[in-house]
């Protein structure tokens, strides 16, 4: 029996949801990984807009290994535009990660990541390097039975900028939380669980606070040594103890500057196990939004509607179709801006497999033409 293994760049990099059920599935690999390799390729000259703009990874360039793969695995599955990947990640026999080298589309170095763990398997070092500048973030943990405390100091030597984080564990879980600034300004956030070990509620002690000043102006920052304390995050749970409503409380430039009020709001609605229904507001927006989505007898996402109550009025929908695990073909409409019609493109993806049974080239096709490749080369321990 060939061991599986969670995949580390999906696993450990994407973005954690508080509501799962909708997510795509998470890609998996075979063996005992040493090294992989992977690079996406555009076939013709049709790229994503937003890559042809400053840096090879788009407007805001590359933004490290978290954000890029986690924006890279969505536009592949959910658009019919594809975002940039090029890197190589190496792994220790435990299937940790230990380095990244991250490249532009021209193979040219961006970025060198290298990660240290101690013998409780705990990052304690990350050191990142570019070109210009090197940055270092140790982890320093001292353990008191159930509780942990663990301090974070973040620098950079040639920028001058340093930044210090504490988290206080308890059982595993996060229960205090304190960013420091350079200044000495803390922000400090204390979490609050159910029975069941959900997330409640947080209180944030909020170092700014509102004052007022000449004419009709008002200033925004630290004015004294007590700050303003708040929940500024409330959940509901059901029965089932699903996740129902979240709520985002703030100090906001209203009329009053008086004191938090909600600045967004979050509801979700379930069939069975599967969140169907994700309501928004905020705010300043003046109006929800909706996402619902659709799913088959095991649960794998096969349809999103954006961003109407009544799916017939949806701006942006997505169909799926599997192979298994595999998603085969993504039908994409979307609203023109110019038209206000909606515009479908059918995207498939084929997939080609090493002697382990681990996919190493995707090519995604768009209205029966190839456009984009990714490709994964991988090394395995012997």
């Amino acid at each position: 029996m060939k061991e599986k293994t969670t995949y580390f760049l999906l696993f450990i990099f994407l973005i954690p949801f508080l509501v799962i059920s909708q997510n795509l599935p998470k890609d998996t690999i075979y063996g005992n990984i040493k090294r992989i390799r992977e690079k996406v390729i555009f076939l013709t000259e049709k790229e994503n807009p937003q890559l042809l703009y400053y840096t090879d990874y788009g407007h805001s360039g590359f933004m490290g290994p978290k954000s890029t793969i986690s924006r890279f695995f969505n536009t592949w599955y959910s658009s019919n535009l594809c975002y940039y990947l090029n890197y190589e990640r190496q792994f220790d026999k435990k299937g940790r990660i230990i380095k990244d080298v991250w490249f532009g589309k021209k193979d040219d170095f961006m970025d060198s990541y290298r990660y240290l763990y101690d013998e409780k398997n705990r990052l304690i070092s990350t050191i990142d390097s570019s070109a210009h500048s090197t940055d270092t973030e140790n982890h320093y943990f001292k353990e008191y039975g159930e509780t942990v405390d663990e301090n974070i100091i973040y620098e950079n030597l040639e920028l001058n900028i340093f930044s210090h984080n504490y988290k206080k564990y308890k059982k595993g879980i996060v229960m205090v939380r304190k960013n420091f600034d350079e200044n000495g300004k803390i922000d400090e956030y204390i979490n609050h669980y159910n029975k069941s070990g959900k997330l409640e509620y947080t209180i944030y002690k909020n170092p700014n606070s509102w004052k007022k000043l000449e004419g009709n102006s008002w200033g925004y920052g630290v004015q004294d040594s007590i700050g303003v304390t708040y929940k500024s995050l409330i959940n509901e749970y059901d029965e089932s103890d699903r996740l129902i409503k979240t709520q985002i409380f703030d100090l906001y430039s209203d009329d009053k500057h008086e004191k938090p009020i909600q600045t967004s709001q979050s509801s979700y609605v379930y069939e069975g196990n599967n969140l169907i229904t994700k309501i928004n507001s905020s705010k300043g927006y003046g109006r929800l939004t909706y996402a619902n989505y659709r799913y088959d007898s095991s649960s794998k996402l096969l349809e999103s509607y954006c961003c109407e109550e009544n799916i017939s009025n949806s701006k942006i929908i997505k169909k799926y179709t599997y192979n298994g695990d595999k998603i085969i073909k993504l039908t994409y409409s979307e609203e023109s801006f110019e038209t206000k019609k909606m515009v479908k493109n059918k995207i498939s993806f084929s997939y080609k497999y090493d002697k382990n049974n681990n996919w190493i080239e995707i090519i995604k096709t768009v209205d029966g033409k190839d456009l984009y490749k990714w490709k994964r080369d991988i090394e395995y321990y012997q």
